[in-house]
C-alpha cells in the first residue's frame, strides 16, 4: 500500500480527509541556532547540510552530515512526454536515503543551507509528507551560524552509519497536493475563480507572478498566474534581516546580503491573515518547482494551520498542461 502515496494523497484531498495527523509548533519546525549549538550532539538529533558535496566539504557545522540537495528532488517524466521538474523522492527512493544516512523514524532531523536557501525547507516538507515528525529547519542556516554568531565551521565530513534496519514509513500525511487538487477548488461555471473555502497560494517573484518573465528550462510552458492566485513574493513576505544586540544589519560574505531570518510567529500570522491565508481556509502553495511553497507550508504548519499543502508540481508542471488548467496575465499599462 505505501507504494501508491501520489494516488491516496490524491483521494484523501477530494475526501476532505487531508488535515495534518500531528499537531506541529513554530519552535518544532524552525531551530534557532542557539538550539542546534545546544542540542546537535544528542544521539537523537542529526543535522543536515543540503548543499552540493563540494560545499559541505569547505566547512560545515560541526558534526553535520550530507544528503546533498539533488538526493530529495528528481526530474519527473509525464506521459505526454513532457519533463517536470521536481518532484519529491517515491517512497522506495526516501527509504534508501534515510537507511542510508543511518536516520530512523525516532530521529530529530534538522537541516540547513545557506541563510533563505528553500532547498533546506525541501528535506523536512518532504519527511513531513511521509509522516515523520520530528523534521525541523535552521533558521538562518549555516550563514546566521557562521557569520551573524561567529560560530566555527568543521571540514571534518561526518560519515553517517547506515541503519540496521530499512526506514519505515509509517503514514502519510497529506502535505502534497497534486494538480488535480488545486484544479478542483476553481470554480469555473464563475469565471474561474477560487472556491470559497479554498486558497491558492503563489509565492513567486513579482514577474513571475504578472507573466512578465518566461519559465525557465521550459520549451512550452506559459507564464502567469492560476486564475484567483493571492501573491506574496516569497523572499519578503516571510524574512527580515538579522538584526545584530545594537540593532544593526550583520553582514555575511554570500553576495554582500545580510543575513536573514523568519519574522516573528505573530507577525507572519497576523500578515498571512490580512492576505486572507486564514486557519479555516484550504490552502494550496505553489511556486516554480515546489521549493519556497514547501518552506511557506512549514511556515503555515508551525502556526497551527492544519489544511495547508504543497502543491508540489507548481507551475513548472500546471504551466505546461492543457487549457483546462487555465492561467492569467496580468496586463501591462
Amino acid at each position: 500500500m505505501k507504494f501508491l502515496r501520489p494516488i491516496l494523497a490524491g483521494l484523501a484531498l477530494t475526501l476532505g480527509l487531508g488535515a495534518s495527523a500531528f499537531a506541529q509548533s513554530f519552535d518544532d519546525t524552525f531551530k534557532s541556532t542557539d538550539w542546534v549549538a545546544a542540542n546537535k550532539d544528542k544521539a537523537n538529533v542529526v543535522l543536515v547540510d543540503v548543499r552540493p558535496a563540494d560545499e559541505y566539504r569547505q566547512g560545515h557545522i560541526p558534526g553535520a552530515i550530507n544528503i546533498p540537495r539533488a538526493s530529495f528532488y528528481f526530474t519527473k517524466t509525464q506521459v505526454d512526454g513532457k519533463v517536470i521538474k521536481y518532484d519529491a523522492p517515491s517512497a522506495s527512493q526516501l527509504i534508501d536515503i534515510l537507511t542510508n544516512a543511518g536516520i530512523t523514524p525516532q530521529t530529530h532531523v534538522v537541516a540547513y543551507d545557506l541563510g533563505v536557501s528553500s532547498y533546506a525547507g525541501r528535506f523536512p516538507w518532504v519527511l513531513r509528507s511521509y509522516g515523520h515528525k520530528n523534521a525541523s529547519v535552521i533558521d538562518g542556516g549555516i550563514d546566521k551560524w557562521k557569520d551573524a554568531d561567529g560560530r566555527p565551521l568543521s571540514t571534518e565530513a561526518s560519515v553517517p552509519v547506515k541503519a540496521a534496519i530499512p526506514y519505515r514509513i509509517a503514514s502519510y500525511n497529506q502535505l502534497r497536493a497534486t494538480k488535480s487538487d488545486v484544479l478542483q477548488a476553481l470554480d469555473f461555471s464563475n469565471g474561474n475563480k477560487v472556491k470559497a473555502g479554498y486558497v491558492i497560494s503563489d509565492i513567486r517573484t513579482p514577474g513571475e507572478y504578472d507573466g512578465s518573465v518566461l519559465p525557465d528550462r521550459s520549451y512550452d510552458a506559459r507564464s502567469g498566474h492560476i486564475p484567483g492566485a493571492i501573491f506574496s513574493h516569497y523572499d519578503t513576505f516571510i524574512y527580515t534581516d538579522y538584526l545584530d544586540a545594537g540593532g544593526k544589519p550583520v553582514k555575511n560574505s554570500f553576495n554582500g546580503k545580510n543575513v536573514q531570518v523568519l519574522k516573528k510567529p505573530a507577525d507572519l500570522e497576523a500578515a498571512f491573515a490580512a492576505k486572507g491565508l486564514t486557519k479555516d481556509k484550504t490552502i494550496f502553495n505553489y511556486c516554480e518547482g515546489g521549493f519556497r511553497s514547501g518552506v511557506y507550508t512549514l511556515v503555515l504548519q508551525g502556526l497551527g494551520y492544519d489544511k495547508v499543502y504543497n502543491y508540489d508540481g507548481s507551475w513548472n508542471e500546471w504551466s505546461k498542461q492543457g487549457d483546462q488548467y487555465p492561467v492569467e496575465k496580468i496586463a501591462s499599462n
